[in-house]
């Protein structure tokens, strides 16, 4: 029964997080943005309607709060049943299942993102464009203690799963534990070479602005990479020790430190709005 208390302590946690915060902050950081930064004075950081941006948010954060009912459903069904297993069925795969649908609004805002700056460019077709030259150096994005550590993990993940393959756990997939995190950790690496060499998604942000930026998106891919890792090898650690019961708090908690660190990098955004300005010069790159 302490097990079940853990378990449904740490899913509500994650329901706060992620269905709750999450959007809230989100949603507070776009209107802070709409309302010190109108349409008559910033025109060109409205390539689509104002009222669109807004009902568009809207919408996603009504999303997030219909998750997070099913998410207090399924507490108050735990707590009713007294279950073992989350719905009577499989706690981890509820945990999964459940956090897919709370990512699904942010899902929508990373399309909507993308329709957004497409919009920007066709409007800028005009903007005066000076070449400059960009660190193209993964180091020049990201510590090399962040890029060191990263690589000390995944080393360390091969290691452990040689180690567990000599005396396996039921259900241990043995080396191609090691393909699937080799093909996560390329994964994110796309994006982090997207964020580099990528094509300019804001068309009126300087350079200066472009590299922080992309400086970000490296720093949490790395992150990524590094949770990911650290969360498996966890899980596999438990299982070996016979404590495979505590996975499914592990699974939770990666989930939301992922979506705190979100949070922050999101809160921590410098963007430059002056050029967004109506009667502001602008020189840009592609």
């Amino acid at each position: 029964m302490s097990d079940s208390i853990l378990l449904y302590s740490v899913f509500v946690s994650q329901i706060f997080v992620i269905s709750y915060l999450l959007p809230t902050k989100f949603h507070q950081r776009a209107r802070e943005i709409m309302a010190r930064y109108p349409a008559q004075e910033y025109g060109k950081l409205y390539p689509i309607n104002a009222e669109e941006i807004e009902q568009k948010i809207c919408r996603l954060v009504l999303i997030s709060k219909v998750v997070m009912g099913i998410g207090v459903g399924i507490v108050v069904h735990g707590l009713y049943y007294q279950s073992q297993q989350m719905l009577g069925w499989d706690s981890q795969s509820v945990i999964m299942i459940f956090y897919m649908l709370q990512i699904t609004p942010l899902i929508l805002l990373a399309v909507f993102s993308e329709r957004y700056f497409k919009k920007m460019r066709q409007l800028n077709d005009s903007t005066i464009r000076k070449a400059q030259l960009m660190p193209r150096r993964v180091e020049n994005y990201a510590p090399k203690s962040l890029l060191a550590l990263a690589a000390i993990i995944y080393v360390a993940f091969i290691g452990l799963v040689i180690y567990i393959t000599r005396n396996p756990f039921d259900g241990f997939a043995g080396y191609i534990n090691i393909v699937g995190v080799t093909g996560l950790n390329i994964f994110f690496g796309f994006f982090a070479y997207k964020a580099i060499f990528g094509k300019k998604k804001d068309p009126h942000q300087g350079e200066d602005v472009r590299f922080k930026q992309s400086s970000r998106i490296v720093k949490l891919m790395l992150f990524s990479s590094i949770a990911a890792t650290v969360n498996i090898s966890t899980h596999f650690l438990l299982s070996t020790l016979d404590l495979r019961h505590l996975n499914d708090v592990v699974s939770s908690l990666y989930f939301q430190i992922l979506m705190l660190v979100l949070i922050f990098a999101v809160l921590k955004e410098d963007t430059n709005f002056d050029v967004y300005k109506n009667n502001h010069q602008e020189e840009g790159v592609n």
